[in-house]
């Protein structure tokens, strides 16, 4: 039984989306009977994007929600999203 997911990032290049589907996919599998469709919504909004002025450009840089990892983390669901 899966007892808690943790999705968190280490570069600019990375999300915890593009970690999303394996690590739900493996935990679906786990016989919990924990609601899936509504965490996978729930995960859906808990990341968003953001335009960083840099240099001459613009950098996009995702950013947590801390509403709904607040409600993640009820659930044993911990989304991290930094450097």
């Amino acid at each position: 039984m899966t007892n808690g997911l943790y999705f968190r990032v280490s570069s600019d290049r990375q999300t915890t989306q593009n970690q999303f589907e394996d690590l739900l996919e493996a935990a679906e599998r786990d016989g919990s009977g924990r609601d899936w469709p509504k965490i996978r919504q729930t995960l859906d909004r808990s990341i968003y994007q953001e335009d960083r002025p840099t240099r001459g450009s613009t950098r996009i840089v995702c950013r947590s929600r801390p509403e709904v990892a607040a409600e993640l983390a009820r659930r044993c669901i911990y989304v991290e999203q930094g450097i």
